[in-house]
């Protein structure tokens, strides 16, 4: 399943860095990124497409694994767990 999960990821971000002038058109200009950031809002769709195709690999591969445990274990020792 997690196989699945990453290639929708993957595809996604293809998909937002692909039409990302559209995506602008639709949206517009986004105010706290053209002040904040140097690459004006273009950039940051591209940026958050990018981010996205590394997130799905790394999901993908299984290789996301390294993020996701210690947050579940940190998780885990707060909310206690089940208990059998």
């Amino acid at each position: 399943m997690t196989i699945l999960w990453g290639i929708l990821v993957l595809i996604m971000g293809v998909v937002a860095i692909v039409f990302s002038e559209k995506i602008y058109n639709f949206t517009g200009s986004l105010s706290f990124v053209e002040s904040k950031l140097p690459g004006g809002s273009r950039g940051f769709i591209k940026l958050i497409g990018v981010i996205m195709i590394i997130s799905g690999i790394l999901i993908f591969s299984g290789a996301a694994g390294f993020i996701t445990d210690p947050l579940g274990k940190s998780l885990q020792g707060i909310f206690g767990g089940f208990q059998e």
